[in-house]
């Protein structure tokens, strides 16, 4: 008994190979979703001199500052009261402009 469940096994391993096979799956010439060309209009030395700009206008964040906690990075000080943060929230909501990830 042991050896025909043994053989049973082997066999649907060997079927299912086989019909795997002739299916002819090819996974490595097809790009799924298919890859579009783009062609950039920039050159690599204009690409580089915006990010220079951009880092240094503050519109960017450095490698090494984009991997800090939002309590490390520079962030704006707000000019709203707590009462008017609360006001714009509810008006929000009102609008259906909170999503609702809980419901």
């Amino acid at each position: 008994m042991k050896y025909a469940n043994r053989l049973a096994i082997v066999a649907t391993l060997a079927m299912s190979a086989a019909a795997a096979q002739a299916a002819g799956f090819d996974f490595t010439s097809g790009h799924y979703p298919p890859q579009t060309e783009s062609h950039s209009t920039l050159t690599r030395a204009q690409v580089k001199a915006q990010t220079m700009d951009a880092l240094a206008q503050g519109q960017l964040l450095s490698g090494d500052a984009s991997y800090l906690p939002l309590s490390a990075q520079t962030q704006q000080p707000s000019n709203l009261s707590r009462e008017q943060v609360r006001q714009e929230t509810v008006a929000a909501g009102k609008a259906g402009l909170l999503d609702s990830y809980g419901e």
